[in-house]
């Protein structure tokens, strides 16, 4: 998933929903808001996630902490995508 193309798309369409023309700059600062909400929406769900690792996988913490870890590891990168676009 490139979360450029994501992130410009909805840009672009915002644009075009309230029928403004926006300049490259308006473009890019309209972009970075919407990776910023993106950022946000990919940490809370990351949350949720771990948290429900945790309560269905009580019985075997090993299981759950190496799932965990992998939620984390897919957060951060999922992130670092993220943060390029600002």
């Amino acid at each position: 998933m490139n979360l450029t193309k994501v992130a410009n798309k909805a840009a672009t369409d915002a644009s075009n929903a309230v029928g403004a023309t926006l300049s490259e700059t308006e473009l890019e600062n309209v972009t970075a808001i919407i990776a910023e909400a993106m950022e946000s929406a990919v940490r809370e769900a990351s949350s949720q996630h771990t948290s429900v690792c945790t309560d269905c996988l009580s019985h075997d913490q090993d299981m759950a902490h190496k799932i965990r870890q992998e939620i984390e590891r897919k957060k951060v990168g999922l992130i670092a995508n993220l943060s390029s676009l600002r």
